[in-house]
């Protein structure tokens, strides 16, 4: 900073850009934060936040925040949920003003004078994670759904309408092509005068039995 620092030779400037630049360092913004539980009953979780401050020469852990709202993707009449388990990374945003009156009865009126407290923290599950640790398989062409982290599991959509759901049991639609296939050829064979087929319909029945239970291992 600018001046003459002493004793006896600090300037008005001197002693205003000191204070303009501790009441900047002394306001929270933003800092990523890793879930330590979830509940979802309330939408609160304990988080310990990322940002370590330098104590006396040497980086600290911030004590863990307890009851942090956590925003999850909703409108008023839809919404989206996940699980959230520990160590998941979200993003810790303070609020303007303090927000107990809000968060208890919905009134906006703040409840003390506070303002970009650690105590008004919420939480976002979209940021807060390092750029080291990118999401894995990501698909540059379709919109993915993903159910389990790796990606394995979920539902993909092509930009041109076209779907896809994976599951435990492999991809539905080729399961359900299967099934339509297979009743496809059995009322073929139906419609053919004077064969028996008796031996192929009772193969075609154990074969859509299979299909029938992959489906039904799937269903939550």
């Amino acid at each position: 900073m600018v001046g003459y620092l002493g004793k006896r030779t600090n300037q008005q400037r001197d002693i205003t850009g000191q204070q303009a630049q501790s009441e900047r360092e002394a306001m929270w913004g933003p800092i990523p934060g890793e879930i330590v539980s979830f509940d979802p009953a309330t939408q609160t979780a304990t988080v310990q936040p990322k940002y370590r401050p330098i104590h006396n020469g040497q980086a600290v852990d911030m004590p863990q925040l307890l009851e942090v709202p956590v925003d999850l993707p909703r409108t008023g009449s839809a919404g989206m949920t996940f699980p959230i388990p520990a160590g998941t990374r979200v993003m810790l945003s303070p609020m303007m003003r303090s927000m107990d009156n809000y968060d208890a009865d919905d009134d906006g009126a703040p409840f003390d004078g506070r303002s970009f407290h650690l105590a008004d923290m919420r939480a976002t599950i979209v940021g807060g994670d390092s750029v080291s640790a990118p999401l894995a398989n990501v698909d540059p062409e379709n919109t993915h759904l993903r159910f389990d982290a790796a990606g394995d599991y979920g539902l993909k959509g092509s930009p041109d309408g076209k779907f896809e759901l994976i599951g435990s049991e492999g991809s539905i639609f080729d399961l359900l092509i299967q099934h339509v296939e297979l009743s496809s050829e059995g009322f073929t064979l139906l419609g053919t005068e004077g064969l028996d087929h008796s031996p192929r319909y009772a193969e075609i029945g154990a074969e859509l039995a299979v299909i029938a239970g992959k489906l039904r291992d799937m269903q939550i």
